[in-house]
């Protein structure tokens, strides 16, 4: 791969990249290594008509356009699995948020229909990481929201899910900030709540956490009578429909 120089000028960020928060400290750092040291590691970028879109290396950038550098080192990639190489790149070294890496995840499944099996092999990742990942998705948006803020942790917005009343989940979550509830204590105090419910109903709401842990996507039971009902699994798209049947089969 051959290293360029390229006025920094027709380098464009790139949208739909997975990283959406940049930490100005960082960035900060980054530049006076690159002041002291130069650019170690070029800019990925890819042609598109009179200008060049950064594939892998935003940080870099964000940091050499601090620095008020004319030119950068760069690598010109021409390549059909460009974006999908990206977002590996991304996931696999910078330094993503819980809902970012598991956008990215999403958006990497949906590239080429992959599996669950499949991004774990691509990504070194354990299939249950995986699942575990995708899964934060389904959160309502205020759990995402004090998540991606760094109000609660990965591990308390997967507890908050076994708790399916959103009203009940959002004054949980609430609690974890006013009290410091630990992952676990968010675990109890969903448990206790099952607990006071008939067996009936706390059946179903393990075989729910079961679906839903292992097709990283909601799931309802609807019950006409104790042993009569129905099961309902939702999806997003027509990959994510595909990829739950592979699940079931």
């Amino acid at each position: 791969m051959e290293i360029q120089k390229l006025n920094i000028n027709l380098i464009r960020q790139d949208e739909n990249q997975p990283r959406k928060i940049f930490d100005k400290a960082q960035i900060e750092d980054l530049a006076k290594s690159i002041k002291k040291f130069g650019l170690l590691q070029p800019i990925l970028v890819k042609k598109i008509d009179n200008y060049y879109q950064i594939v892998a290396g935003e940080r870099r950038y964000r940091a050499c356009k601090t620095l008020n550098l004319e030119y950068v080192d760069v690598i010109v990639k021409d390549d059909e699995n460009i974006a999908e190489i990206a977002l590996i790149e991304n996931i696999q070294r910078e330094n993503l948020t819980p809902l970012e890496e598991a956008e990215a995840i999403l958006s990497l499944k949906n590239a080429k229909n992959y599996t669950h099996e499949e991004l774990s092999e691509i990504l070194g990742k354990t299939r249950v990481y995986i699942t575990n990942k995708l899964r934060i998705l389904t959160a309502d948006d205020t759990t995402k929201k004090m998540l991606q803020e760094d109000k609660i942790s990965e591990g308390h917005a997967r507890a908050l899910l076994a708790e399916k009343d959103i009203d009940k989940r959002k004054k949980l979550a609430q609690k974890i900030i006013s009290s410091g509830l630990s992952v676990r204590d968010v675990e109890k105090a969903v448990k206790s709540k099952k607990n006071k419910k008939d067996d009936t109903f706390d059946e179903d709401e393990q075989i729910i956490e079961m679906l839903e842990e292992k097709l990283a996507t909601k799931v309802d039971i609807k019950r006409q009578s104790e042993e009569k009902g129905s099961i309902y699994i939702e999806f997003y798209s027509y990959e994510q429909l595909r990829d739950i049947i592979e699940n079931i089969l």
